[in-house]
């Protein structure tokens, strides 16, 4: 008796089932984990002492290295808003003074 022949895998789970929405998602963590990541080096180079001026154009280089063949996922203008939450509003590229009881 032959045996009959099917057209699918052998099991249901061995069928790839890929979300039509995965690459959407994906970019956002991308984006978001780029924009953690720059917001953790301006943090860093702002409690070292370094001016925004520096940091911004650090950052810029960083982001040109990584992503060197390619255009960058947070341009300029993001690494701004960046620096300006990690600086304050000041201009001068010195902190924000910090109220009494405020943390270290």
């Amino acid at each position: 008796m032959p045996r009959p022949t099917s057209t699918g895998a052998p099991f249901d789970w061995m069928e790839s089932r890929r979300n039509p929405e995965r690459p959407k998602i994906e970019q956002a963590r991308r984006e978001t984990m780029y924009r953690t990541e720059l917001e953790e080096r301006a943090g860093l180079l702002h409690r070292l002492g370094h001016g925004r001026d520096r940091t911004r154009a650090r950052l810029l280089a960083n982001l040109d290295w990584d992503f060197a063949p390619g255009p960058s996922p947070i341009g300029a203008a993001g690494v701004d808003a960046i620096l300006d939450r990690v600086y304050g509003q000041t201009s001068s590229g010195k902190p924000a003074p910090r109220g009494k009881g405020g943390t270290r």
